[in-house]
């Protein structure tokens, strides 16, 4: 698995052989981005559940100006850093070796925002549920920004979304997996991404 395009393009992502991780696929990486366009410039992006890093390196190499990698497996959080560090980019990843629960906290305290939030949570789980019933995960994303979720298709869709001032702007099937893009209702995100 690696990169597929920007600055860090053709380098290899940092798995570890005996994590649990379901790294996004090469292909629904590039419509994902193919579709997220030239929003991704100069953001701050938040990838919750980072695994490899697929989400938010691939953010990065293209043009994000930092972003945040939450992961809770030890061994993973050490190939992150040190792919950080053999890259020389230490000053715009920032690697948080938590679960998500704990990393709401954290950055809710540091009263963080996030142009771009990606979710793609264990397939088997119910953090989407629990997430998009947190008032402090929902203040995370920028007025102005965009949430971008890949779920297992047989979960069900996301249904209180408007309710807590979203948008679905995006929504498309790969296989058994579900990619979903959600802007804020009083933003102008979605315009700008169907302009692209």
């Amino acid at each position: 698995m690696r990169i597929i395009s920007g600055s860090l393009k053709g380098l290899r992502l940092p798995l570890h052989a005996r994590a649990q991780t379901r790294p996004t696929s090469e292909r629904v990486r590039e419509a994902l981005f193919s579709v997220l366009g030239n929003h991704v410039r100069g953001i701050r992006a938040l990838d919750l559940f980072a695994g490899s890093g697929s989400l938010g390196l691939e953010a990065l190499s293209r043009g994000a100006k930092s972003i945040v990698l939450v992961e809770k497996d030890k061994r993973l959080v050490k190939n992150l850093v040190e792919f950080s560090r053999h890259n020389k980019l230490i000053d715009e990843v920032e690697v948080l070796n938590m679960d998500a629960g704990q990393a709401l906290s954290v950055l809710a305290s540091r009263k963080d925002q996030f142009d771009a939030i990606f979710l793609d949570p264990p397939y088997d789980s119910d953090w989407i549920v629990r997430l998009f019933s947190n008032s402090s995960f929902i203040n995370l994303l920028s007025p102005d920004g965009l949430l971008i979720i890949e779920r297992f298709k047989i979960n069900g869709e996301v249904e209180n979304f408007q309710e807590v001032g979203l948008e679905k702007t995006f929504f498309r099937n790969y296989g058994s997996s579900v990619v979903e893009i959600f802007a804020s209702i009083r933003s102008e995100s979605k315009s700008n991404l169907e302009s692209n």
